[in-house]
């Protein structure tokens, strides 16, 4: 942290902030019933929806707490970013169709809602609900955490503050437009934050006289920084556990999911899957580069990487090393990166509360009031996760694998069998969201790295899939006819 705030960025975020508050402005007056603030009305086209899937996708949680760690591990983090992009291909190629199809089918508002009606069982939309509505806090948690650690060391505010700064910046717009807001948002965050990693990127392997000299010059201070970890050290199990975790790991989280099942029509989804796979190839290859990048630079001011506190080592190398115009658009391009992440974990979590776990137990809610409560306890939630941050700070990379793992391993079997088995029933995806979510929690307590080089998210989801399939093969099937409508 700075000795003394920054006026000129405390400008930069007032002035962002006004401009949330703008869109939080028109996203409120088109937001009439629930339908609005939970899924646009389905009404979001594919270029603001493909924007908006990896703004969510990708956060100050990479831009800050993933490419931190980049510097310490070296270029093999790269790998890990090479596998969003093909994430981003299976999630619109693959699942959007069918559960863009099922959803409106349907008139599923949220993903847990997505579930009891398509297995017609409200124990299953309940508990899949708590999973997600508990095991997204540390997500949220890290993306306030990453959004504060940059506040604090550009702008020179005290941790906390940045963090009360960043619920502020949320609560702006994702009360009153909900998804209106939240996508339009996106669509304008995405921007900035990819224009800001592509120049702090080339400006990084400028400083170090271009790709070549750069590579050589990590490669004097550690031949690790250029190679890959050996099999089965711990490293190497990072890079893998990471590369599938936090790619085909997307697939099952909540608030991806919404990105790609609420778009409007089969040509706007195809807009959004050329957006959302070169965002997804783009953005992380950049951050997963100036990340062991940074190791080079600072090592000359006398910044060493490996013992700094790998949340504060990106805000460090971009306050230490780049003039003043380069630091105001990284800075804005973490405000956006932070915040189309938080939006998207807040007004998922605040959906899925209300219509998920109040609603079914109050019959005679009525719309109106259904969207004042959400609304209400998108800024509960809020204040929770900010509570979260400013007492219990984690670090980013722990917080965000332990969320994506718990949710994929708990949703990828339901959703492989909502999507492509007909016989799938209740029975076998509440059996496999229990079986996926145990091995992931046992498996995460007992045998994760050092322990063993696999990632609790292998043994989850197969767990998850596997039970699902064979439950479901001795269960009951749904109903024929409810079928049919589903897989026209």
């Amino acid at each position: 942290m700075s000795d003394q705030i920054n006026l000129f960025y405390a400008a930069i975020v007032c002035v962002y902030m006004v401009v949330l508050g703008i869109i939080g402005w028109i996203g409120k007056n088109k937001v009439k019933s629930c339908a609005d603030w939970y899924v646009g009305n389905f009404q979001i086209g594919g270029v603001i929806m493909g924007v908006a899937f990896f703004a969510t996708y990708f956060s100050a949680v990479l831009m800050i707490g993933f490419a931190g760690n980049a510097s310490q591990w070296g270029m093999s983090a790269t790998v890990i970013g090479m596998w969003h992009a093909v994430a981003a291909f299976v999630a619109f190629a693959v699942l959007a169709p069918g559960l863009a199809r099922m959803f409106k089918t349907l008139n599923a508002f949220t993903f847990s809602e997505f579930l009891a009606l398509r297995f017609k069982s409200q124990a299953l939309g309940t508990a899949s609900s708590l999973i997600t509505s508990v095991f997204i806090i540390p997500y949220t948690v890290a993306a306030f955490i990453a959004m504060a650690a940059a506040l604090s060391s550009l702008v020179g505010l005290p941790f906390w503050v940045g963090v009360v700064v960043s619920g502020a910046i949320i609560a702006l717009y994702v009360f009153s437009g909900g998804l209106f807001s939240v996508t339009i948002a996106e669509f304008l965050q995405g921007i900035v934050m990819t224009v800001a990693v592509i120049v702090v990127w080339v400006a990084s392997y400028t400083m170090l006289g271009g790709v070549i000299s750069a590579h050589e010059t990590l490669a004097s201070i550690s031949a690790s920084t250029v190679t890959f970890p050996a099999m089965g050290s711990n490293l190497w199990a990072t890079v893998i556990g990471l590369s599938a975790v936090m790619g085909f790991g997307a697939l099952a989280q909540p608030q991806m999911i919404l990105r790609y099942s609420t778009i409007c029509n089969r040509i706007n989804l195809k807009r959004a899957l050329l957006i959302a796979v070169l965002g997804s190839f783009i953005f992380p290859l950049a951050a997963y580069s100036y990340g062991p990048l940074s190791r080079a630079i600072l090592l000359p001011l006398g910044y060493n990487v490996m013992t700094m506190n790998a949340n504060f080592i990106i805000p460090t190398f971009i306050n230490a090393a780049f003039p003043t115009w380069l630091v105001t658009l990284f800075l804005a391009g973490v405000l956006c990166a932070a915040t189309s992440t938080i939006d998207s974990l807040v007004h998922m979590s605040a959906g899925t509360i209300t219509r998920d776990l109040i609603r079914p137990f109050r019959a005679k809610m009525s719309d109106r009031s259904q969207l004042s409560l959400t609304k209400m306890i998108s800024l509960v939630v809020t204040v929770v996760c900010c509570m979260f941050a400013i007492f219990q700070p984690g670090l980013i990379v722990t917080l965000s694998a332990y969320t994506w793992q718990v949710l994929a391993s708990s949703f990828f079997g339901p959703i492989v069998g909502a999507l492509f088995i007909k016989r799938s029933n209740k029975l076998g995806a509440i059996s496999g969201m229990v079986a996926g979510f145990l091995v992931s929690q046992l498996w995460y307590l007992f045998l994760a790295p050092p322990v063993t080089p696999i990632y609790a998210f292998f043994p989850g989801v197969a767990a998850s899939i596997i039970v699902t399939l064979v439950v479901s093969l001795f269960a009951k099937p749904l109903d024929a006819e409810f079928i049919a409508k589903l897989y026209p």
